[in-house]
């Protein structure tokens, strides 16, 4: 059994490390032996790390598609959170420059009032010595100076708005780069969702290819067979993802059925029951592997598919008594195949409504439209 060997200094940060790094080449813990406990030592003297062996193997195919998708996810974020980063440093920088000549403004217009002022108090000096031709020149050199003064500040004044222009442009170039960082992540963010849908429809595809096209009926034993290794397959897949459940199984000759009860059990519901078709697709794939016949499974959580069907059966008698009143068709959002013949079976009968399925997976969804 193929295995590597860690250094930590507790027990728990090697099996951590160790289970990351084989996480990172595609494989998965499956058994750990502490060679070497850890020791404080005396006042950090003869400190020794815990050593600790770990045995892998590869991992299957669908954590090594979670594996890539969580990898895909967190490099999408570091990389919004660069680019945020950057965004910042420019703001940080365009603030910095208005703050600076602003403050080069004032500097300049203080010089000028100093200038003022000292050739005021320059003239009048002058003027106290020679009281007569002095006020004449006095009044002369005033003027000039208030003219300067006010040359001066135009200046000041017409510098000010070009370097008011030129943060602003600063400004406007900042938020044009932060939009296309903002671009730049939703991009990356897309590309990477598409690769993503674009490794899960392979999955299925080859998953498919490996069903038997015939499915025959299946005897007592063949149904208990699939039965438990279904269930086993469950067992295995929500101990690894540390769920603690129970799994109650019934059997009738067209199908079996698991319960699946516990608590904080959302997350194998998924948004409208995406992420439990999953695993139900799953399970009857690894269920059925192998055996002549074929057996449907059906997997539940804590009686999500009854509470959903009526939730849907409600919403097609509501929409349809909206179509009868304005006479316009409504399309529902995109549904999988089990819960549009749902609204299907429920509007059959309906007067004057008529139900039809419109585009491509996954993105089909059924359209209600109103007949005369």
């Amino acid at each position: 059994m193929d295995y590597i060997e860690v250094l930590a200094r507790t027990i728990a940060d090697a099996v951590a490390k160790g289970t990351e790094q084989l996480k990172a080449d595609g494989k998965v813990v499956t058994d750990k032996k502490v060679l070497e406990q850890p020791s404080s030592g005396f006042l950090g003297i003869g400190r020794r790390d815990a050593l600790v062996r770990l045995y892998f193997e590869e991992a299957p195919l669908t954590e090594k598609v979670a594996f890539a998708a969580e990898k895909a996810a967190a490099d999408v974020q570091e990389a919004a959170q660069n680019k945020v980063a950057e965004a910042k440093t420019a703001v940080a920088e365009a603030s910095e420059f208005v703050q600076e000549k602003v403050a080069d403004a004032k500097s300049t217009a203080m010089e000028a009032a100093e200038i003022a002022q000292q050739k005021f108090n320059e003239v009048a000096e002058a003027g106290q010595q020679k009281a007569g031709e002095v006020a004449d020149l006095a009044q002369q050199h005033l003027g000039e100076a208030a003219e300067a003064a006010q040359q001066k500040f135009g200046e000041v004044k017409d510098k000010a708005d070009e370097m008011a222009e030129a943060a602003k442009d600063k400004f406007a170039k900042v938020k044009e780069q932060a939009q296309d960082v903002a671009d730049d992540v939703k991009e990356n963010v897309a590309d990477t969702a598409a690769d993503a849908k674009e490794t899960v429809k392979d999955v299925v595809a080859t998953a498919a290819a490996a069903v038997k096209p015939q499915r025959e009926p299946v005897s007592k034993e063949e149904q208990i067979e699939i039965a438990d290794k279904g269930k086993q397959f469950l067992q295995d897949m929500f101990s690894k993802m540390g769920l603690a459940v129970q799994i109650e199984k019934m059997m009738t000759a067209e199908k079996i059925t698991f319960q699946i009860h516990g608590e904080e059990l959302g997350i194998l519901i998924g948004k409208h029951g995406q992420t439990l078709d999953a695993i139900q697709y799953l399970t009857n794939l690894v269920a059925n592997k192998e055996v002549a016949g074929h057996c449907h499974i059906v997997v539940d959580v804590e009686n999500y598919r009854s509470r959903r069907e009526e939730t849907l059966v409600n919403l097609a008698k509501r929409l349809a008594s909206k179509v009868k009143r304005n006479r316009q068709k409504i399309s529902l959002e995109p549904m999988s195949a089990f819960e549009r013949k749902i609204i299907h079976l429920t509007l059959q009968n309906e007067v004057h409504i008529v139900t039809d399925s419109e585009g491509e997976e996954p993105y089909r969804h059924v359209v209600i439209a109103y007949k005369r």
